[in-house]
């Protein structure tokens, strides 16, 4: 059946993007900017010698035409006031003063062969300058880009559990990926092309002018037309690209959870559903790219349609100028190919405008994570913990889960109003061993999170040795907690790297010895680089109980006062099952341990068994006790660690 199912999003171009008017994303952003000007202002150096260079061409055929036509007998006009027939008057009798008279600088073909020369150096120079613009400009976009995804990427690993539980990790990734790579042709392109334009332009202006004002003047009749239609569309391309890069992120994030869960789309032989699905949002990522498309293209097809109606008319005043004996011949050649690099700037900032407008929104977007404030604070004069005892105290904590909601444009997150933990209070003892039991939904999971901090009670207090955990340096009290979680987490590193994870500084022997009471040494020590072995994404190149045993052989490197840990639900085999409790036997010595038992050698060998239901703790004692006077551990007893053990 190819229907149902869970279907990929799709997002709209809608109305209300914000577009920040204020432009304060781009003031923060600048601030990145700002270390790296001195590259920014070489690369527009650079730029600027680069498209004034090739000025010097239609200078030397203005020069040379009206030399040669008044060889050949065709004398041309000349105004007094002509800068650029002054200054190459200058120049040609300097060089003839430097060079040997069997040069022939007094006659037109000997000008002509030294002023093309010339344009060979020139045009040498003008090659450096489109180097050094090029790298310097790519070396300071890359550099801020460097700042900027580091800043980022460490605001987001300080971010709360909620943060990542109310977003897709592939949208996290968009935005440290494709977001800051659009932010950085703000500083690799516009930035440095848009000065560099403006400068070339004002060159221009100025040599056009020195040669024949009323033809400069009709020049820029066109400019309104260009700044009107830029403006008009400059404003729908930042709507349409911001659309484009929610709907990219949006995307992005269910690809990545299809791939992830591939065996689940295989198990269930939805195959084609899926390639429904994904054709569906990517049909919907393709319209809203067009969208985007057909804004820029509009506009810089007219910004070139403008370009070429306004060079045709200047071509034809001119012939009328030249054929009225207004101006040379060489005038209007020069005029011809210089207003082409008047107007090549402006068809560049055309599309500039178009970039920036992207980047702009993908700013924006950057910005956004930056905005949203950790439901997790440390202050800045937090404890730092030395070496903990391991009592863990609840006083009536009252928990409820972050929701995602916006103060104006800021995102932020706000407690919801369905407490998962409702009046918890208990004292754990240094060194105790706690079990946790209770139906699924109970709050049991919610409860060990609370431990390292992962989120703050919204009512009571949780201390450790005595120091509520608001107080505290957050490193200093997560790196004395070892956790063992159900669902295993390895990273696509070597096995040393993985159980190195907690303690990278440790020695050979330490990791060893780590890997050996986690009995998982001699079946590393079987793989083809042993240690340095890769272990493909989440451990994709191991059994689920040779994961679990690695987690906990990194667990024992830590050596943690604190352990909490999550028994796998899931069954594997006998030699598997024994040695994983093997190792966690030895881990539980001597530490504090909060345990949620699915096995019922762990609550039989528990200290205390906490028993919980709809987020409250109903009764603490051990076994016996409990299973005299508390129904509900009666229950769970002979409904499912019974069964467990009969298993």
């Amino acid at each position: 059946m190819d229907g149902g199912g869970i279907k990929l999003r799709n997002v709209h171009l809608r109305s209300d993007y914000k577009i920040d008017p204020n432009r304060k994303s781009l003031q923060r952003f600048l601030r990145y900017v700002r270390p790296y000007a001195g590259l920014i202002i070489v690369a527009t150096l650079a730029g600027v010698f680069k498209f004034v260079l090739p000025s010097t061409m239609a200078l030397t055929m203005k020069y040379l035409t009206d030399r040669l036509a008044g060889a050949i007998g065709a004398a041309q006009p000349k105004a007094s006031g002509d800068v650029v027939a002054n200054a190459m008057d200058a120049y040609v009798h300097w060089l003839s003063a430097q060079l040997p008279a069997d040069w022939h600088m007094n006659t037109a073909w000997g000008q002509f062969n030294v002023l093309m020369a010339s344009l060979i150096v020139i045009y040498a120079l003008w090659g450096i300058s489109i180097y050094f613009r090029s790298y310097y400009a790519q070396l300071a976009g890359h550099r801020v880009i460097l700042d900027l995804r580091t800043d980022l990427y460490q605001h987001i690993t300080r971010m709360g559990h909620a943060f990542f539980q109310t977003r897709q990790s592939g949208g996290i990734v968009s935005r440290l990926m494709s977001d800051i790579a659009l932010a950085q042709n703000f500083v690799g392109n516009a930035m440095t092309n848009i000065w560099m334009d403006l400068a070339s332009c004002v060159f221009y202006l100025y040599v056009l002018f020195s040669m024949d004002v009323p033809m400069t003047l009709a020049a820029l009749i066109v400019f309104p037309f260009y700044i009107l239609s830029m403006r008009t569309l400059g404003t729908k391309s930042k709507k349409t690209s911001k659309a484009v890069q929610e709907a990219l992120e949006e995307f992005s994030g269910d690809i990545q959870e299809r791939v992830s869960g591939i065996n689940v789309v295989k198990s269930f032989a939805t195959e084609r559903r899926e390639a429904k699905n994904f054709f569906s949002g990517a049909r919907n990522l393709f319209d809203l790219t067009m969208v985007n498309v057909k804004t820029s293209t509009l506009a810089n097809t007219i910004v070139q349609w403008l370009t070429q109606m306004a060079t045709l008319g200047l071509i034809w005043y001119g012939g009328y100028r030249l054929y009225t004996g207004q101006v040379s011949i060489g005038t209007v050649v020069a005029f011809t190919l210089l207003i082409r690099e008047l107007y090549f700037p402006i068809n560049r900032i055309s599309e500039m405008n178009t970039i920036l407008h992207n980047s702009l929104a993908a700013i924006d977007r950057v910005f956004e994570v930056f905005d949203i404030q950790a439901d997790v604070k440390e202050k800045p004069d937090a404890t730092i913990l030395n070496r903990l005892q391991g009592r863990i105290t609840f006083e009536n904590v009252r928990f409820t889960y972050p929701v995602a909601a916006h103060d104006g444009d800021t995102p932020r997150l706000v407690a919801d109003d369905r407490p998962v933990l409702d009046r918890i209070s208990i004292d754990i003892k240094s060194g105790e061993i706690i079990a946790l039991v209770g139906p699924s939904g109970a709050g049991k999971s919610t409860f060990v999170q609370m431990i390292p901090r992962f989120y703050d009670p919204q009512h009571g207090r949780i201390l450790v040795d005595g120091i509520d955990l608001r107080d505290v340096q957050l490193r200093s009290l997560r790196s004395q907690i070892g956790i063992v979680a159900q669902e295993t987490i390895l990273f696509s590193g070597t096995a040393r790297e993985n159980i190195m994870y907690g303690r990278p500084d440790a020695t050979e022997a330490e990791m060893i010895a780590a890997a050996e009471a986690a009995r998982v040494h001699e079946f590393i020590s079987e793989l083809p680089d042993a240690y340095d072995t890769l272990l493909g994404e989440r451990g994709a190149k191991l059994s689920g109980g040779q994961k679990q045993r690695m987690a906990i052989a990194r667990a024992f490197l830590l050596n943690p006062r604190i352990l909490i840990l999550d028994e796998a639900t899931s069954a594997l085999d006998s030699e598997s099952e024994h040695l994983i409790q093997e190792a966690l036997a030895r881990l539980m010595q001597n530490r504090t341990n909060v345990v949620i038992a699915h096995r019922l050698s762990t609550i039989l060998h528990a200290d205390r068994i906490a028993v919980m239901d709809r987020g409250q703790i109903l009764d603490v004692a051990p076994h016996a006790e409990l299973l005299a006077r508390c129904p509900l551990y009666a229950r769970l007893y002979h409904t499912q660690f019974r069964t467990a053990k009969a298993g």
